[in-house]
């Protein structure tokens, strides 16, 4: 199986690549300016819609699955919102599976968490907005999966940088479900071949507060604080859907980090 990964060089399409080739995949690593540690890496502007279908169509991918995105506001419509129409469209013209990754802050947190894949998305922030318009135009392709995850964590990255440093602030009311990246890579592998579409919640059970994150990951004398107005406060996903028919599992960050 051929398998391209926007965002290669980035926190989850890196492990996504190096678990790809470990089980003999053909990875085709696409990434903008981070190097790719891992598959056979390919410079691409997922902004530039005739780059994407010509990688597409060069490469000939069995399956995509899209990690990249980019969170300053500025730069949304064009690297979340553009990119992703283009790499649902170049997919669908090669008749290759799309793994889409979303978020779990299309919900505005005050709305029933935890939430399931029926509920109402009601982003509140630019972001949430911006991957909610992803998620609509992936929907438009038959086949397509859209993943909704949560903050991941497990290999020196943004949670780990985060917690270390000293009297940083961490919200006491903002929940999440944090989720380790290569047990969230490894599920995204199985979906690559699974007979599964539409939405689909994909984040481990706990559902913690960033500041519990934050003393879970070591945090150096961590400031409690409330979460501010703009911010989703309790965006815990229900991901039951997916573990009914997952091989691949997704521990909790109390039980990994307390064994």
């Amino acid at each position: 199986m051929r398998i391209l990964v926007t965002g290669a060089g980035g926190y989850l399409g890196s492990e996504v690549c190096a678990q790809a080739e470990a089980r003999g995949l053909d990875v085709v690593a696409a990434r903008l300016r981070s190097p790719a540690p891992h598959g056979h890496a390919v410079q691409l502007d997922l902004r530039d819609d005739d780059a994407v279908h010509r990688v597409f169509l060069e490469h000939g991918p069995d399956v995509v699955v899209h990690t990249a995105y980019r969170q300053a506001e500025e730069l949304l419509q064009g690297d979340v919102v553009c990119a992703t129409r283009n790499v649902a469209d170049a997919a669908d013209r090669v008749g290759a599976r799309l793994v889409h990754l979303s978020t779990d802050l299309v919900f505005d947190g005050e709305h029933g968490a935890p939430y399931t894949e029926d509920a109402e998305p009601r982003p509140i922030s630019a972001y949430g907005q911006a991957k909610l318009e992803a998620e609509q135009l992936v929907s438009r392709h038959a086949g397509a999966v859209i993943v909704r995850t949560s903050l991941l964590y497990g290999k020196p990255g943004p949670q780990e940088t985060l917690a270390a440093r000293e009297g940083a602030t961490f919200y006491v009311d903002e929940i999440r479900c944090p989720t380790r990246v290569d047990e969230l890579a490894a599920a995204l592998l199985e979906l690559a071949a699974a007979d599964v579409a539409g939405v689909l919640h994909l984040a481990a059970p706990d559902a913690v507060s960033r500041f519990e994150l934050a003393e879970l990951l070591g945090a150096a004398n961590p400031v409690a604080a409330p979460t501010p107005p703009g911010r989703a406060r309790n965006v815990a996903l229900d991901s039951s859907r997916a573990g009914a028919f997952l091989a691949a599992r997704l521990t909790g960050i109390r039980a990994l980090l307390h064994s």
